[in-house]
């Protein structure tokens, strides 16, 4: 596990992310009852503006048991989601086909199959511009 307080990593800067775990990790230890309201704020409005990794050291100090994960200790983003909603989209659309063609008359109706390539489109699509 890569801590974000370990020291041997003190001197390497600090992603926004990063910031945003110590953040995270500091208002659970004032949920837990360990700051109050206004160190809180202090702590992390310190911890934003911190730079390195050594910054967030005397933030938790005297908070026991608190880990600061990294962001390369974060799951990747689900990709589950998206697939499940490119799996669930040509039966949507087969719903909303017969629902719409009762109702309406089936002339049009048949656009809701476009669903499926839009739905693959937006999930999908901007992987590729990201992955290159």
């Amino acid at each position: 596990m890569n801590d974000l307080l370990n020291p041997a990593g003190a001197e390497l800067r600090l992603s926004d992310s990063e910031r945003d775990a110590a953040a995270i990790a500091l208002r659970y230890a004032a949920d837990e009852g360990r700051l109050p309201a206004d160190e809180l704020a202090d702590r992390v409005g310190r911890a934003m503006r911190a730079k390195t990794r050594g910054d967030l050291a005397p933030l938790f100090a005297d908070l026991p048991g608190v880990r600061v994960k990294s962001a390369d200790d974060q799951p990747p983003p689900s990709r589950r989601t998206g697939g499940v909603l490119v799996a669930l989209s040509p039966f949507v659309a087969l719903a909303l086909f017969f629902v719409t063609g009762a109702t309406l008359g089936y002339p049009y109706a048949w656009l809701w199959f476009l669903l499926i390539p839009v739905t693959a489109i937006i999930v999908y699509g901007g992987r590729a511009r990201r992955a290159g």
